[in-house]
């Protein structure tokens, strides 16, 4: 059977639906990928799945430009003033809702620039994080961050029930298998040890509005599956994992690049387009009707799950 044909998340064969064939709308990587629905568990991915290769030569080209600085912003300075902010912008941030118990352990998987590495760290912490990027592990390094490098995209580099707390920020949707990488989160989990999940929500009413330009969720070639929290919560059970909460939300900057690429259909780069969209006038304007529709859209553009880890008898 074709590796296309096969569900990477519930490993059903067969019977899938086109949903999008996209090209890169934020990057600008040359290419085109297709999207199918998986007809057992309803979850989107991309077809054929990029090789190990592939993916190592499209991150590079991500982060090759990339300057990591990392430093105490007014976000990390004014935590009550950056909750406010984050509840009319809509991100999503794990310094606003990731609880850890006095004396636990934290993994920040897919750390990127360090921010919320450094943050927690900053409050006496233990927490080590997880990087591909060597640009990104060389600037954490260089701030005196536990940082270790990633040389696998299936297997975590800790030991068994090493961690109180793991969580992964837009990363899950990156990997080519979940299945396994499900499995290693709860391996590094303790007993009664909770994982958080932040990702694009496939179930989405805005994925549906926008359509092809839903450039924010899709993100191809370098998000590879695409989840429900239906989905995402029978996988997660396979592994030993129970949901605590779940919940979801619209950053204004997904919906203002969303937006762009639906406005500026031939630029292939519009994270770069800079428009009066993006003035702050305009961004304020767009957080408060994005607020308001919050009371009618129940599934917004990036969900939040959280998990414990069943405890052992």
């Amino acid at each position: 059977m074709d590796e296309s044909a096969i569900c990477p998340v519930c490993e059903h064969q067969g019977d899938t639906a086109p949903v999008a064939r996209l090209s890169d709308r934020r990057k600008g990587l040359s290419g085109r990928w297709d999207v199918v629905r998986c007809g057992a568990c309803d979850s989107q991915y991309m077809t054929p799945t990029p090789s190990d290769e592939a993916l190592t030569e499209y991150y590079s080209a991500y982060t090759s430009d990339s300057e990591v600085v990392l430093v105490d912003g007014l976000g990390t300075k004014q935590p009550l003033l950056r909750r406010a902010y984050h509840w009319l912008s809509g991100d999503v941030d794990p310094r606003d809702f990731v609880s850890i118990p006095a004396g636990g352990k934290v993994l920040d998987y897919g750390s990127g620039g360090g921010t919320y590495l450094s943050y927690f760290h900053s409050r006496g912490v233990d927490i080590v994080g997880a990087e591909i990027s060597e640009v990104m592990i060389d600037a954490c390094s260089k701030a005196g961050l536990r940082l270790h490098r990633v040389h696998s995209f299936d297997d975590i580099p800790f030991p068994d029930a090493e961690f109180d707390v793991v969580y992964l920020m837009q990363v899950f949707e990156h990997l080519r298998r979940p299945r396994r990488f499900m499995q290693e989160l709860g391996r590094v989990l303790k007993p009664g040890g909770v994982l958080y999940l932040a990702l694009p929500n496939a179930d989405s009413a805005w994925r549906r509005i926008f359509g092809a330009n839903w450039v924010s969720g899709w993100f191809a070639p370098f998000h590879l599956v695409h989840y429900t929290e239906e989905s995402l919560a029978r996988l997660a059970a396979e592994y030993g994992l129970t949901v605590v909460s779940s919940w979801s939300r619209t950053p204004e900057s997904w919906f203002r690049l969303n937006l762009k690429a639906a406005l500026y259909r031939d630029d292939q780069r519009v994270e770069a387009h800079r428009s009066l969209i993006d003035s702050v006038p305009s961004r304020l304007v767009l957080m408060c009707l994005l607020r308001l529709t919050d009371v009618f859209l129940r599934k917004r553009d990036c969900l939040v799950m959280s998990f414990r880890k069943v405890q052992e008898q």
